[in-house]
C-alpha cells in the first residue's frame, strides 16, 4: 500500500535536501582540489580537469556532472577565492574600542598583504576571468574590493549615524581607499621576491598610515580633529561630550 500523499511529498523533498547536500560537499572537494592545484602549478599552466579530479578522489565524469562547463568550473574556482579572501578582511574588520583608529586600520592591512603575499597565484588567478553569479568583466578583485568596500562603510557609518555625523558623502572615498590597497598589493606581489623591496610589515604598515591621514585630513576639514594614540572609545567619548556641550 503507498504511503499518503503527504507523505509520499515530504519523503522526496527530503532525498532531494540529501542530495542537494552531497552535491554541494563533492563541489566542495572539486574546489579545494582546484585550488590546491593552482598554488602548486606554474600560473601559465592549466590545471586539467583529470588533475583536479584524482586530488578530489573522483571520477572525472563526477567533475563534469557538477558543473556546466570548464568556464563555469573556473568562475566557481574564483568565487571561492574571493569568498575565502573576503572572508579573512572581514574578520578582523571591527571596530574595537580598546585601539587606535590607527591599529584597526593596520590589523586589517596586514591580513590584506598577508593573504596576498602567501598566495600570489590564487590573488592573480582570481583577476584572470570572470566569477560565478557575477556581471561578465567583474573579476574576483573588483568583486572582493567592493564587498570590502561595503562592510567598511556600514562599520563607518554605523559608528557616525550615532553621533548624528553625515558622511554619506565620504562613500565614494572608501571605495578609493580599497582601490589604493588593492593597486599597492598588487604591485607588491608582482615585484620578484629577489628583487630590493619592502618586506610585509612596512607595506601594512605604509597603507595604515595612508589610510588615516586621508580618514584624518576629512576629518580636519569638517572640524573633527582627532589624536592619533588616542583609541576608539575616546574619540567617541570626546566627540559625544563635544554633541552635548554644543546642545547646552
Amino acid at each position: 500500500m503507498k504511503p499518503p500523499a503527504h507523505m509520499r511529498s515530504h519523503r522526496r523533498r527530503s532525498g532531494g535536501q540529501r542530495w542537494d547536500a552531497h552535491n554541494s560537499t563533492r563541489q566542495a572537494q572539486i574546489l579545494e582540489a582546484a585550488v590546491a592545484l593552482i598554488e602548486e602549478n606554474d600560473p601559465n599552466v592549466e590545471v586539467s580537469i583529470q588533475q583536479i579530479a584524482e586530488r578530489a578522489g573522483l571520477a572525472r565524469s563526477v567533475v563534469y556532472r557538477q558543473f556546466d562547463n570548464r568556464e563555469d568550473l573556473d568562475s566557481r574556482v574564483r568565487e571561492f577565492i574571493v569568498e575565502r579572501y573576503v572572508g579573512e578582511v572581514e574578520r578582523v574588520l571591527t571596530l574595537d574600542p580598546a585601539k587606535t583608529l590607527e591599529e584597526i586600520i593596520l590589523d586589517v592591512m596586514r591580513t590584506v598583504v598577508r593573504w596576498a603575499a602567501a598566495h600570489p597565484k590564487l590573488y592573480r588567478y582570481g583577476q584572470s576571468g570572470w566569477v560565478h553569479g557575477q556581471a561578465t568583466g567583474e573579476t574576483s578583485l573588483t568583486i572582493g574590493r567592493h564587498r570590502v568596500a561595503e562592510a567598511l562603510w556600514q562599520q563607518v557609518s554605523s559608528w557616525t549615524a550615532i553621533l548624528g555625523i553625515e558622511v554619506l558623502p565620504y562613500r565614494p572615498v572608501v571605495y578609493g581607499i580599497v582601490g589604493l590597497v588593492e593597486g599597492i598589493v598588487t604591485q607588491y606581489i608582482g615585484t620578484p621576491a629577489d628583487a630590493e623591496r619592502p618586506d610585509q610589515e612596512a607595506i601594512a604598515r605604509l597603507l595604515a598610515s595612508s589610510v588615516w591621514h586621508l580618514y584624518a585630513g576629512h576629518a580636519a576639514d569638517r572640524g573633527y580633529h582627532f589624536e592619533r594614540s588616542a583609541t576608539m572609545g575616546e574619540s567617541l567619548a570626546k566627540l559625544l561630550a563635544d554633541a552635548a556641550a554644543k546642545q547646552d
